[in-house]
This record gives C-alpha cells, structure tokens and sequence, in this order.
C-alpha cells in the first residue's frame, strides 16, 4: 500500500495521468517476455550513450532495452527515444536481519521508478557469485580457508538475494528481477540463485585479445556462446536465459587481466557478432544483451556490425517470437560428409530451432564447429515434402521420407524457411 500511494503522488507531482504509468511486463509460459502483451525479444545494450544521435542509432537498429540510472530523468530521455529501460538494483538487493538501511532504499528506488512507462526489468547485483570466489581466492588463508569463506558468503549472498527478490515483488509484481552471472559459475551453485530471479543469463566473451602464437587458436571459441546458454538455462528451467555478449576486445581493456601490446587488439567482426547472437538464440535464450560497446569508436567497424546484426535480428522479431514448433527433430551429422559427428548439449554442437509462423514451421541451425558439417534432421513426417530455403546461400532442399539434409559451413547460419515464404 505504501508503494502505491508512493507512486500516485510521483505520478502527481510529474503531471502524468496514472494510466500512462507502469509498463505491464510478464513472462508468457514459453519463457518470452511479454511487453504491455506483446511478445519481445530482447536486445538490450549496457551503454546508455550521451548524445542523443547515438542513442537515436540504437533505437534505429532496434535495440529495445537500455540500462539507465535510478532517477526520472534519465528514464524520460529513454522513453522519448521508444526504449525500455532496465536498473540495476545492486547490493540494495541483498536483504537481511541487518539491512534495514538497505531495504528502506530499495523501497525508495521502487517507489521512485517502479511506476515509468519505461521501465522494464530490475536487475539483482551483477555477477555476484563469481565476486564471492574472485574475494575468497584474494583473500589470505589456506586453500580450505578460502573455499569455506567461499561457501559462506555464496550462501549469505544467495539467501539475501532471495529476501530481496521476494520484497521486490512485493512492492512490483509488474516487472520482472534478473540476475546475470559470470559464464564460469558451477550449474550447481547457480541453481539455487535461479530462485532469486525471474530471468537469469550470463556475460560471455570468448574472441580471445590478440592472435596467439605458433597456431592462431583466438576465434575458434565462438561456440561457446552457445554452451553456456545451455548450462543456464540447465541452472534454472523453465526460466527466460538472456545471454550478454561481447561488444569490445579484451585486448583493449587489458587491465588486469592482459597486457596491452603493439599489434592490434582483437574486435569481434560482424560476421562473429551475428553467428554468437543466433548461436545463443538456437540454444534458446529469449535475448541479447551487448556489454564493452563504451570504448567502441561510433565509426568503427565493430559498432557498426553490432548495429546490423541487431537490426537483422529486430527485422525478424516475428520469427523469434514465434512459439517453438511442437516438432522435436534428431539430428545427425557428418564431417566430409562421411565420418559421423557425435553431438552433445553440454560441448559444441548443432543447436537447432524449430519455430511455428503463421502455421508453418521454421528452423535455425548453428554449426558451432569450426569446420563444415553435413547434417539430416530425421522425424519431420509431418513436414513431409516441404521445400527449405536456406535465406543466407538460397540453397534448398526438401523433406523426404521424413528427413532433411543440409551442407553447413563451419560457425555458419542457417535460417530455414519453407517454400511459401
């Protein structure tokens, strides 16, 4: 009751009518978000640029999700923009019989926001159970002593995040939480953070910063966008997946972690950008998030490629909205053609996805190999004698005694529709 009345006196003192407030946001039961009731999948951007060409750029290419502060302002300039908003709630989402202080924020927040047409999506503290292992590990002890101060600040962060989650809703059923974790988390650890959230991801970058030496091994690791898809959605069935991707070069950033050198850092192309957002799309996650794109030059080849890939993928909101086809294929597959390629959810794989639109059924296969693959989807009876466009080559091939078969290059694409279309 508090929040509400909260809410209609900010609604007040802006000079909004209360019906223009609140974007209604839910989950449909086939983990897609629903936006005021219309189906979305996400593309969502960290930056939140200062200019407002930029800005404009992104709302263009058809981002639909930008992170922003906490405070009205910032919001108003994203809703004139036609973009929804996330925030991130930080550690006022941890809750406890000690965080009083923290709690009476978190309400201030919810009651200050919670009501804008723009907003979207509360955000849980980022990456917050690989912080409890980066804090043991730095800190002194033996080996036991790091994994216990492990456990207990995993099991404390887990528990507040909970009792947080739980308050938020609280205070707004209308939105919902989601929590993104480091790609290097243990399914089993995350499993009991999935409860704290409505929909869970993870942050993954694996163009490696520069070219390595004597064998060039930096880009062939772009499948495990896909793999770690999986692993999440593994942690939390059931739930939406967002996968954040990478929009920088490690290389640049260097930091900790790498050492800047002479030869140019390591900028995914926009052919790698466009095969890790459809890989994890095929893996099923319900959207894209782009993270490092504050160090990327406006003019540089990468922004632009980020840029064409989500405008792609937003001139397709149709297919990936469409519900998943009922249609459950095998798959086998071949390297040469010749020798049998094994295939597992948890490695690098064929991922395919089979979509209903507008009463036919789609697919989206990714070779997430880094060499060409022969591959047949057996169990399409129903689908018998339908023609296949592959829309990137214009290759097709149709359905024969319940069977499909394909040539794919190596990290390629293919977006299957059938003849009609």
């Amino acid at each position: 009751m508090r929040f509400r009345f909260r809410a209609v006196i900010l609604a007040a003192l802006m000079g909004f009518p209360w019906s223009a407030f609140a974007a209604d946001v839910a989950i449909d039961a086939d983990r897609m978000l629903l936006v005021n009731g219309e189906r979305t999948f996400i593309m969502g951007l960290y930056e939140n640029p200062a200019e407002d060409a930029v800005l404009e750029d992104v709302a263009h290419a058809g981002f639909n999700l930008v992170r922003s502060s906490d405070d009205n302002v910032s919001l108003d300039r994203l809703h004139r923009h036609r973009l929804y908003a996330w925030i991130n709630t930080g550690g006022l989402m941890q809750l406890g019989p000690d965080s009083i202080a923290r709690e009476t924020q978190l309400e201030e927040m919810v009651a200050r926001c919670g009501a804008h047409p723009a907003l979207a999506i509360w955000e849980g503290p980022d990456e917050g159970l690989w912080m409890c292992a980066v804090n043991a590990l730095s800190s002194e002890g033996t080996l036991k002593e790091k994994t216990t101060l492990f456990n207990k600040n995993a099991s404390a962060l887990r528990d507040g995040l909970l009792a947080g989650y739980e308050k938020i809703k609280e205070l707004d059923p209308h939105h919902p939480v989601w929590l993104n974790h480091a790609a290097g988390n243990s399914v089993r650890l995350l499993e009991g953070f999935g409860r704290a959230a409505d929909i869970v991801g993870a942050d993954i970058y694996p163009l490696m910063p520069y070219p390595t030496h004597p064998m060039d091994i930096s880009r062939i690791g772009l499948g495990w966008v896909g793999v770690t898809t999986s692993r999440m959605q593994e942690s939390a069935p059931g739930k939406p997946v967002w996968m954040v991707l990478q929009g920088m070069s490690w290389g640049y950033l260097s930091g900790e972690l790498f050492a800047i050198k002479e030869e140019p850092a390591q900028w995914p192309t926009l052919e790698e950008s466009r095969f890790m957002a459809y890989d994890a799309v095929a893996r099923g996650a319900r959207g894209i998030l782009y993270w490092g794109t504050h160090v990327l030059e406006k003019d540089s080849e990468c922004w632009k490629g980020i840029l064409t890939v989500v405008r792609e993928l937003a001139d397709n909101q149709s297919l990936l909205t469409a519900p998943d086809s009922p249609v459950a294929p095998t798959i086998d597959a071949w390297v040469m053609g010749v020798f049998p390629l094994s295939l597992n959810d948890n490695i690098l794989s064929l991922p395919v996805l089979g979509k209903t639109l507008n009463g036919e059924t789609w697919w989206i296969i990714v070779n997430e190999y880094f060499f060409p693959v022969t591959y047949t989807l057996n169990g399409l009876d129903t689908l018998e004698g339908v023609v296949y466009t592959d829309s990137g080559s214009g290759n097709e091939a149709s359905v024969r005694k319940g069977a499909l078969t394909f040539s794919i290059p190596r990290l390629g694409i293919h977006i299957l529709r059938p003849a009609s279309h």
